[in-house]
């Protein structure tokens, strides 16, 4: 089964790129040819698209009181998004940063570690559930009304599952230490997170001449991100990018599909670079550290 699932990841790409989803074309020229300023503009907010995603995790562990240096969570999920994103679905980052974090973690409980992870997972889906919807509304007032409305929501979310945790030990031990405030402030940084995603691949589109509206590219990725959850290949290699290209297609009136899933396809490559860069900053910055300590000494 493990074979199976290495393997069809690369049979996905077969696929796309035989008939047409994908391009190399448009990816050396985004490498060899893209506008520097675009390029910039690809760079800073890919890299800051992966802080945010450590910063959100980072949230969610000190809801539950865990203590660990920003350095080493940053260090750890660098890792864990770099290294493990060969792995079928979301686990293998999870299993990751759980088993690091478990060394670093002053109360050892793992329970705490699997909670934190939980909370990240659900406000997650639920950051991308708002997102969509906010871009399928034209009117400025619905979308504030869709605002007020989710917040209203978190919060009978939140008191309704403390009333259950009262008669389950399992729920009330992963809600007591949750509250209204600290959940809004993680809800907009997932919000945050999301749109700078967004942003990230319209831009990369542009640079492709593909020309498609903000408001297409993010539904068309938040789509692809939640079928990327389903753990049937490495983060939904393939499956993403097929998915993406059919609603970009069928949002837009597209009659051909121009290799779009090339633009999605890209945005999971410079994410990925991004990771490792941050990884091996960070990494280099310890060994200097540690070098300067030892001659302290």
């Amino acid at each position: 089964m493990r074979i199976f699932k290495i393997i069809l990841p690369f049979l996905f790409l077969i696929f796309l790129y035989k008939y047409s989803y994908i391009s190399l074309e448009p990816i050396k020229s985004l490498f060899y040819f893209g506008d520097l300023k675009l390029l910039l503009i690809i760079f800073v907010l890919a890299i800051l698209s992966s802080f945010l995603l450590y910063i959100r995790f980072l949230f969610c562990l000190n809801i539950y009181q865990i203590k660990v240096n920003i350095i080493n969570i940053f260090y750890i999920n660098s890792q864990a998004y770099s290294f493990t994103s060969f792995i079928p679905g979301q686990l293998g980052i999870d299993a990751w940063r759980i088993g690091k974090l478990r060394k670093l973690d002053l109360t050892k409980f793992k329970s705490k570690l699997i909670y934190s992870t939980i909370l990240e997972k659900i406000m997650a889906l639920f950051s991308q559930v708002f997102i969509l919807f906010f871009f399928l509304i034209e009117n400025l007032f619905n979308k504030a009304f869709l605002s007020l409305l989710t917040i209203l929501l978190i919060y009978l979310i939140i008191s309704f599952s403390k009333k259950i945790g009262a008669n389950f030990k399992s729920i009330k031990e992963f809600t007591c230490k949750i509250n209204f405030d600290k959940i809004v402030l993680i809800f907009f940084i997932f919000i945050l997170a999301n749109f700078i995603s967004c942003f990230l691949i319209k831009y990369i589109a542009t640079t492709f001449m593909m020309n498609y509206s903000l408001k297409v590219m993010s539904i068309s990725s938040i789509l692809s991100n939640i079928v990327g959850v389903i753990p049937i290949s490495p983060n939904g290699l393939g499956i993403s990018e097929f998915v993406f290209s059919e609603v970009t297609q069928n949002i837009s009136n597209s009659s051909s599909n121009n290799a779009i899933a090339t633009i999605y396809f890209s945005y999971r490559i410079i994410n990925l670079f991004s990771h490792f860069l941050i990884y091996f900053s960070i990494k280099l910055i310890m060994l200097v550290r540690n070098k300067n300590s030892l001659k302290l000494k």
